[in-house]
C-alpha cells in the first residue's frame, strides 16, 4: 500500500528524518512509538504530503505521490488523516462537517454523503449529535467525529497523528475503541502514538523512532517482551 525509499526531511540545518525506508501492507495496522522530537509526526504528514520531504520517494497504491506531475489532492482523497486537535469546522455542524467534503469533491450527491454520514454516526454512538456544533461535544465526541469525516471519504489507509493526546484521560477508551473496530474491520492503518496498551493489542508492527530514524521494528510481542536496540530499552524502561 505504502513504499517509502530514502525518506529525508529537513528545515534549514535541521535534519529531522534522515533516510528512511519502510513498507506498509494492505490491512496492516503500524505503530510509531517514540520520544517527543524524535520526528515520528514530520514522517507520518510526509506520507500524504502535509510536509514536503527533502529527498526519497513515497509510493502510495503503486503511484509515486513525490513525482511534482502527481494529483496530490486526488490522491489524498485515498488516505484518511485524523488529527491531535479534530481540525472540525466550529461553524459547521457535525452532518455539514462530515458530508462537507464528498458534497464538494462531488464523491456523492448531499443525500448520499448525508445517508452514508448518518450510517457512520450511528456506527460510533453519534446520530443524535448529527445537528450539534463541534462546540457543544466533549473532546472524545469531536476526536470520534474527525475520524468518522475521514471514514466518509472512503479511504484505503487511515494515518492518526497522536488522536488521543490532546484528550481526558476518561475520553481515550472511547477513540482508542473506534480505532480498535477499524483495525478488526481491516482498515490498514499507520497510527503515532503514546498510547502503548493499542500497540501491543492492534498492532500488526510497532517501530521506535528516534533521532530521526527508525530504531527497531518488529511484531508487538517480540517488540515489547525482548527488545534488541539499547535506546529502545530505556525508552521502555520509562514509560511501561
Amino acid at each position: 500500500m505504502i513504499y517509502v525509499k530514502g525518506l529525508s526531511k529537513s528545515y534549514g540545518d535541521n535534519q529531522v528524518i534522515k533516510n528512511i525506508d519502510m513498507h506498509i501492507a494492505p490491512g496492516e495496522k503500524v505503530v510509531i512509538i517514540g520520544p517527543s522530537g524524535s520526528g515520528k509526526s514530520t514522517f507520518l504528514r510526509c506520507l500524504n504530503l502535509l510536509e514536503q520531504p527533502t529527498s526519497g520517494s513515497i509510493v502510495f497504491d503503486g503511484q509515486e505521490i513525490t513525482d511534482p506531475k502527481a494529483d496530490i489532492n486526488e490522491i489524498r482523497r485515498h488516505m484518511g488523516m485524523v488529527f491531535q486537535h479534530f481540525n472540525l469546522f466550529n461553524n459547521l455542524t457535525v452532518l455539514d462537517n462530515i458530508t462537507l467534503a464528498p458534497i464538494k469533491l462531488k464523491i456523492m450527491t448531499k443525500k448520499e454523503a448525508e445517508a452514508e454520514a448518518m450510517r457512520l454516526l450511528k456506527l460510533v454512538n453519534l446520530e443524535e449529535k448529527a445537528s450539534a456544533y463541534p462546540a457543544q461535544l466533549s473532546g472524545g465526541q469531536k476526536q470520534r467525529i474527525a475520524i468518522v469525516r475521514s471514514l466518509a471519504m472512503k479511504p484505503k489507509v487511515m494515518l492518526f497523528d497522536e488522536p488521543t493526546s490532546a484528550l481526558d484521560p476518561e475520553m481515550v477508551g472511547e477513540v482508542l475503541d473506534l480505532m480498535k473496530k477499524l483495525a478488526d474491520d481491516g482498515m490498514t492503518m499507520a497510527v503515532v502514538t503514546h498510547e502503548m496498551g493499542f500497540a501491543r493489542e492492534v498492532a500488526t508492527r510497532v517501530v521506535f523512532m528516534d533521532e530521526g530514524i527508525i530504531m527497531e521494528e518488529n511484531n508487538p510481542k517480540d517488540f515489547f517482551g525482548n527488545p534488541q536496540n539499547e535506546r529502545l530499552k530505556s525508552f521502555l524502561a520509562k514509560v511501561l
